[in-house]
């Protein structure tokens, strides 16, 4: 063989090898995303909340992927190819080839910072209300040149804020502090939008205070939600690298503990002395209590997961997760009563059940100041009240670690289901909540199962069945009677049971709930919005759909009582994004 002839092959071999693995690095580099950064860097510290999204194509795709699309999607008619929309956006983003628009879309990081809530108050002829104007800032890390988000504003904003207002908008340029602010004005003189570019920022904003806080901020002339330790360590527990991430700061949660009691107190009575005395009660009791809410949703196997942190004051936190704790080995015996049908449970797997709400006021009162403390403490006589407890008794020793509430409808009351140590003791106390109000009791057979029936108004009745006592009406006894003799329960029923593997084993409380009227909803809207349905709600009664509905694992949040909150992770087959139908609307 030629020697010569052989070094060329080789070196021929060797120059290809290089050339393809430069390629490949080059490749990877070239079309790999750019880095991930902190958006909470580019809001104002003074903040009241933060939304942000991670990746638009990254939110599609996950969507696009779950067990809910993918099932109803073909029974409603919605086209795959919305499927491939991140595909394409996503390629567009990593080589840059295709318009600004589409590549920043597909490249860049968003957030919303909520700087301020306006509120007005009055009275119509129909009640006092309350108007809110949140005071808020898009801000978009386009990962791209200074010189490409300032062309993007220049060119698109008046096109932006034309379809928004009409073409009467009006533009004023202004600078601040370098920035060139764009102001469109509606005729409406409190309507207006602002958008600015800094760096490769894109600022869109309602409000001329939201984007120069901003400004400030992502300049570094003023300080932001990043320099909060507190926070930071908080979403370092739910936020691993999430698709959506939102959170309520302790500026936030003030500010809602002002508002929010008002309209909570505004249901309860008309009264505005007892909404004001209300509305400061639950202020007082939330400044005193809540530090911060946080949020984050991805997308896992098929299913949507969210985490949740209420952040509590430390020394509230730590009572709370003292008076809480989980107990061991929970065997869920209560689920062998519950219908399939049931609208939704909550499992409570709690050491020493009987006594905790003793216990939580033992712990809780000395965190809070007089104020606080005695209302805390007229709720909990309230509770043991509603239950048929005297001041003196106590169910300590007496019910075990499992208690279940399930709720069968919106028209019927919740129905209880607790696990018994000391039937006699038991029984005593539940004498008295069928007697309350100066109500008789009747006695009835139910296959098998004495009943005792109250003439309260609210028709409570009683069963022990098993190892439990079951507090409810008596129809809800008697269909749980049946679940139990027919073996039609959740215990049997393979989707509660897929879903039940899904929590955390540090759980206090775990709650299961049918997922498919939410996701049908979601899908209808948006087949709505994709026009290949009329969105009415007769097409979820369509053999196909109803089929798809019912493959679908009903939603399953656990929640732990750490030390530095409540927490909670729930897997839904949509979450949040139901949400979605109620921005598109329906024909309901």
């Amino acid at each position: 063989m030629n020697f010569r002839a052989l070094l060329t092959r080789r070196n021929i071999i060797i120059a290809l090898v290089v050339i393809v693995a430069s390629l490949v690095v080059s490749g990877y580099f070239l079309l790999r995303r750019p880095a991930r950064v902190e958006m909470d860097r580019y809001a104002p510290a003074s903040s009241l909340a933060l939304i942000e999204i991670y990746n638009l194509t990254d939110l599609l795709d996950g969507l696009t992927d779950t067990d809910a699309w993918r099932e109803l999607a073909p029974a409603l008619g919605v086209s795959s190819q919305l499927r491939q929309i991140g595909l394409a956006t996503d390629i567009m983003s990593r080589t840059g080839i295709g318009p600004d628009e589409a590549v920043i879309a597909g490249r860049a990081q968003y957030a919303v910072a909520l700087t301020g809530l306006e509120t007005e108050t009055g009275a119509t002829e129909d009640g006092p209300y309350l108007h809110f104007k949140p005071r808020f800032c898009l801000i978009a890390e386009t990962h791209s040149s200074p010189e490409t988000a300032a062309r993007v504003i220049r060119e698109r904003a008046s096109i932006l804020a034309s379809r928004i207002y009409g073409a009467s908008v009006t533009e004023e340029i202004q600078d601040y502090s370098g920035a060139r602010l764009q102001i469109y004005r509606s005729p409406q003189p409190d309507r207006q939008m602002i958008a600015a570019s800094s760096g490769s920022l894109i600022l869109i904003a309602n409000h001329e205070s939201a984007i120069k806080s901003c400004l400030d901020t992502a300049t570094g002339r003023a300080p932001s939600l990043a320099s909060d330790d507190r926070l930071k360590q908080l979403r370092s527990t739910i936020d691993e690298d999430a698709t959506i991430f939102a959170m309520v700061t302790e500026t936030g949660v003030e500010k809602l503990s002002e508002l929010g009691p008002a309209i909570f107190a505004s249901r309860l009575t008309t009264d505005p002395d007892r909404i004001s005395s209300i509305a400061n009660l639950f202020g007082h009791l939330s400044r005193q209590t809540f530090a911060g809410l946080l949020y984050s949703a991805s997308f896992d196997d098929g299913a949507v997961l969210e985490k949740y942190m209420t952040a509590l004051r430390p020394q509230v936190a730590e009572a709370l997760s003292q008076a809480v704790k989980p107990a061991p080995a929970a065997s869920f015996g209560a689920l062998r009563f519950l219908p399939r049908q049931v609208e939704d449970f909550t499992l409570l797997n709690i050491e020493s059940a009987g006594d905790l709400a003793e216990r939580a006021l033992k712990h809780l009162t000395p965190t809070l100041d007089v104020v606080a403390g005695v209302a805390l403490r007229e709720f909990v006589l309230s509770l043991r009240e509603q239950l048929g407890l005297e001041q003196n008794d106590s169910l300590a020793g007496a019910v075990g670690s499992e208690v279940a509430l399930a709720k069968f409808s919106d028209e019927e009351p919740t129905a209880m289901l607790i696990r018994v140590i000391d039937k006699a003791k038991v029984s005593a106390s539940v004498s008295k909540y069928l007697a309350r109000g100066s109500a008789t009791v009747s006695t009835e057979q139910y296959a098998g199962v004495e009943i005792s029936v109250s003439s309260h108004k609210d028709r409570r009745a009683a069963a022990f069945l098993d190892d439990f006592v079951i507090l409810g009406t008596r129809d809800q006894i008697a269909r749980m009677i049946d679940a139990r003799s027919s073996g039609e329960n959740a215990a049997t029923d393979e989707r509660f049971q897929k879903a039940l593997t899904g929590r955390t084993n540090a759980a206090a409380m775990i709650s299961c709930r049918p997922d498919s009227a939410d996701a049908g909803g979601m899908m209808l809207a948006i087949s709505k919005l994709t026009r290949v349905t009329d969105g009415s709600l007769e097409l979820l009664e369509q053999p196909a759909v109803k089929n798809a509905l019912g493959k679908l694992v009903p939603s399953i949040s656990s929640t732990e009582f750490r030390g530095q909150g409540v927490y909670t992770q729930t897997r839904s087959s949509v979450g949040s994004f139901s949400l979605i139908a109620s921005l598109i609307g329906n024909d309901e």
